[in-house]
């Protein structure tokens, strides 16, 4: 470890309640930093997740951090994440600490393209299974998305874990659903989002997990996710009354088997009662021959979804008649409040949030842009960042190095970062014999 890498992250080097001898970091996520570190007496490395800066004196954050201990330990499958400790040390830093896991995830592998349906069918299947018991303990994931399905090796093939159950919601077993609170952020990755969901409704089950994951299957198979947008009310827009083009349609490389197909669409039907009852009846449907279709299919459900950014409400309303949306620069809110079925959680008044913008471009542009893990789209973006509260923004693109860079707002600015060209390997010397 260089004097450069330990400046530039003051955990490297540190040792985490007397115990966890960090060694370097292996990646960012909205609810924490994961990086790797070594037992001082076992010897034994493992991943540790710390809460980020400015989130640890935040009764919200703090829980929804010990639910992802909570959620993942209390299903103990195979093919999800172990969890072996939750603790905190003296400078009341909380962390996570997880096996360690090689490999990649599921976003980088469909960063260089399409996968084959065979490869695509196998990875859901996997995670299906793990799905499954997460539901059949009565838990939702309900953020599940190509950056929360990490790829290993087991016995030379490819081994699913899925990960970061930290907006997860356990079933009440007082109310029979899952309920959310008002402290709760409207959940989900735009990109993968269910229509339930981008309407704000605040109970919800399983299926969420099922659309989700019928995204991401149609995103394996086609390299591109069924829907895009320039900010989160397009995308909201869009899962919850735009019909996805088939995958056929999409699809450069392969032909698409009619069966796959079909199981694919079903798992993204607006409306829930029209998707698969379970997660193994998709596994089961992406290997069998046919898919019973519904007869009746919802195109267009109208949208009433009320989203809270920096005090300010958003109703979208079903257009009254076709046009063309405006591109305007992304723009990431911070925070959207759901609603409960509770009317004492609901009486909370939660404290205005102070956001701060952050106009981010690159050198040269387009470059593939990702706040906290998850990505947004191509270079310009403008983000709203919490006031105060750390952030990391990475920089890809083909041909160049990938940067990130870590902030703490404190007012609006812009970021605009120069990318490093690749360089080329050089070719081996030429052996002459004389």
């Amino acid at each position: 470890m260089s004097e450069g890498e330990r400046n530039h992250d003051p955990l490297i080097g540190a040792t985490l309640g007397g115990l966890y001898h960090v060694e370097r970091l292996l990646g960012v996520g909205g609810m924490g930093r994961v990086y790797a570190a070594t037992h001082t007496h076992l010897g034994k490395a493992y991943a540790v997740k710390v809460l980020p800066e400015g989130r640890a004196d935040k009764p919200d954050a703090t829980e929804r951090f010990l639910r992802e201990a909570r959620s993942a330990t209390r299903i103990e499958h195979d093919h999800i994440v172990k969890i072996v400790n939750f603790d905190s040390d003296d400078a009341h830093r909380l962390f996570i600490v997880m096996e360690l896991l090689e490999g990649e995830n599921l976003a980088d592998r469909i960063d260089r393209g399409a996968l084959p349906v065979d490869e695509a069918i196998e990875i859901a299947k996997q995670t299906g299974d793990a799905l499954q018991a997460a539901h059949d303990a009565g838990i939702v994931h309900r953020d599940l998305k190509p950056e929360n399905i990490f790829i290993t090796q087991k016995h030379g093939r490819d081994f699913v874990k899925v990960l970061d159950f930290g907006i997860s919601k356990i079933k009440n077993p007082e109310h029979g659903d899952p309920k959310l609170t008002a402290t709760d952020q409207i959940v989900g990755t735009p990109l993968y989002i269910s229509p339930e969901l981008a309407r704000g409704i605040a109970v919800v089950d399983h299926r969420t997990d099922i659309y989700a994951l019928g995204v991401i299957m149609y995103e394996m198979i086609t390299g591109s996710p069924p829907f895009t947008g320039q900010n989160h009310f397009q995308l909201l827009y869009k899962h919850g009354n735009e019909a996805p083009d088939p995958p056929s349609q999409r699809s450069k490389k392969a032909s698409i088997p009619p069966h796959v197909e079909a199981a694919v669409l079903r798992a993204l039907e607006k409306n829930a009662d029209d998707r698969f009852g379970s997660m193994s009846e998709f596994s089961a449907a992406l290997e069998g021959p046919t898919v019973p279709r519904s007869t009746a299919r919802t195109w267009g459900i109208p949208l009433l979804a009320t989203a809270i950014v920096a005090g300010v409400a958003f109703i979208l309303w079903p257009p009254a008649a076709p046009q063309e949306l405006p591109e305007p620069p992304i723009v990431v809110p911070a925070a959207v409040t759901e609603k409960s079925d509770d009317p004492a959680e609901t009486s909370q008044v939660e404290p205005a949030v102070e956001l701060v913008k952050i106009e981010v471009n690159s050198r040269p542009g387009r470059a593939f842009v990702a706040l906290n893990g998850d990505r947004l789209g191509r270079a310009p973006v403008t983000l709203e960042l919490e006031r105060g509260v750390e952030a990391t923004v990475r920089f890809s693109l083909q041909g160049y190095r990938t940067q990130e860079h870590r902030l703490v707002p404190s007012e609006d600015d812009t970021l605009v970062v120069r990318l490093e060209k690749k360089s080329r390997p050089k070719p081996p010397p030429i052996k002459t014999d004389f």
